[in-house]
């Protein structure tokens, strides 16, 4: 029964890799670095070893013209041997480029991701991670032979540059209608952070195993790169011109020189790296004669190179010499008494100044005096003249509030006096309005006597006429 990471894993047709396997770990027993073997391994799980470095190339072709046949090279060719006697191809060189297969790696990777976010997409309960294993399988066999509407493994691999286009079309296809409508409403932000939170973990091997991802994008190189643009077949004879070859081929894993670097790279692209390589120790462009770091040359450069520019302490004071960091204190010592001269001139610019401005002083306040005493005399007499005023001024305000006080006695008096004639004229009303009142009372009566005798009349001479 096969294990749950197999039959999650996509697997495509298999390769006569298994004696070159043979080949590179017999001659890695001899590698003594641990980092160059660390390296080495690496380079396996990419089916494409480090059996030479450029550090042992001229040790071995010294070995082979003064012994003939060294032990590496017989336990080889002895593998290599048992190898065609198990009906092997012929001695074939197997290098690939290990840039491309990387490449096509986070290709692979990166579409399985999208493709899964894009499935789980607008699902309430979707999970992206669950669908890797699906997917992934789908993808190569996509690759490996569906191109064109035909049955898996009926269709035919297009060239190298079709690769990465057969890998974003089927990506594409993989984009749903709820997916879209969630993209349409501001999901787009969301979906891409997906990606590269599902990314990250299956770089991590989640779902997808390290080692197996690489060997398949390994091999879709190989079923891609028919122009072998990316890879090597070149066969020889014999099993010494191949690793002959193998020495100089220009897809041999190589591992950077530089020290502190643990990168592996193929050697086509060797010069690319080391021209960006940022343990690379390079000369300093200002020319100190120290060698440093890449990385670290901009630092140099700026607080550590001796050559850098750099100013005299006395530059203030007059001193244009040119120097840099390595030469200031020199010239600080060697220069001390044109310093001192020019301490001394300074100094004695300081003094000339300060005398100036003393006379410049005292004439100033000469001039000030002089400006005193002509506006005080004027000023003087205003002033006088403005107190006398003040003084006019305040008797007149005396005098007024004098008369102020008397008249408002006066009319005190006067108001006191016609309150007194309204209250006699208010007594004399009420008396009046009494007298008013009787005479109207008297007169009431007269009338009703005058009624009352009318009537007696009018009686008497109705009897009368009776």
């Amino acid at each position: 029964m096969k294990s749950r990471e197999e039959t999650c894993t996509p697997r495509v047709g298999l390769f006569p890799f298994d004696l070159f396997l043979l080949e590179t770990k017999s001659i890695s027993l001899k590698v003594a670095s641990k980092k160059r073997q660390v390296a080495l391994l690496r380079a396996m799980m990419a089916s494409a070893s480090a059996e030479s470095v450029r550090a042992r190339e001229a040790r071995d072709e010294t070995e082979k013209d003064e012994n003939g046949h060294p032990e590496e090279h017989v336990a080889f060719l002895e593998k290599w041997n048992q190898g065609k006697t198990r009906g092997a191809s012929a001695c074939r060189c197997s290098f690939v480029c290990l840039g491309s297969s990387a490449n096509v790696s986070r290709a692979l990777l990166s579409a399985t991701a999208k493709a899964a976010v894009y499935q789980s997409a607008g699902k309430i309960f979707g999970d992206a991670r669950s669908a890797v294993p699906t997917l992934s399988a789908e993808l190569v066999g996509h690759l490996v032979g569906d191109k064109g509407g035909l049955r898996d493994g009926t269709g035919s691999a297009g060239v190298l540059s079709d690769l990465h286009k057969h890998i974003e079309a089927w990506c594409e296809s993989k984009k749903t209608w709820t997916g879209g409508l969630s993209e349409s409403f501001g999901g787009a932000k969301a979906q891409s952070e997906a990606v590269d939170v599902l990314t990250k973990s299956l770089s991590k091997g989640e779902g997808w195993l390290v080692a197996d991802r690489e060997r398949t994008a390994l091999e879709l190189l190989l079923l891609y790169d028919k122009n072998q643009l990316a890879h090597c077949e070149e066969t020889y004879e014999t099993g010494e011109e191949l690793l002959r070859h193998k020495c100089v081929c220009s897809f041999r894993p190589t591992q950077c020189e530089n020290a502190g670097c643990v990168e592996v790279f193929s050697a086509n692209v060797a010069g690319g790296h080391d021209a960006h390589c940022p343990h690379k120790m390079l000369p300093c462009p200002q020319g100190c004669g120290e060698s440093v770091k890449r990385s670290g040359l901009p630092i140099h450069i700026e607080t550590e190179c001796a050559r850098r520019p750099a100013e005299c302490p006395f530059k203030n004071l007059g001193c244009d010499a040119r120097c840099d960091a390595g030469t200031l204190e020199r010239h600080v010592r060697e220069e001390t008494h044109a310093h001192l001269a020019l301490v001394a001139a300074s100094l004695r610019g300081i003094v000339y100044d300060a005398a100036t401005r003393d006379a410049k002083t005292a004439a100033l306040s000469l001039a000030v005096a002089d400006v005193v005493g002509r506006i005080a005399g004027p000023v003087t007499r205003q002033m006088d003249g403005l107190e006398l005023a003040a003084e006019s001024a305040e008797k007149t305000a005396l005098t007024a509030v004098a008369a102020a006080k008397k008249t408002e006695k006066e009319h005190d008096a006067l108001f006191a006096g016609v309150a007194k004639a309204i209250a006699n004229l208010e007594a004399e009303s009420k008396a009046q309005k009494k007298a008013i009142a009787a005479v109207v009372v008297s007169v009431e009566k007269l009338t009703k006597c005058t009624k009352a005798h009318e009537d007696a009349v009018k009686a008497m001479a109705a009897a009368a006429a009776k």
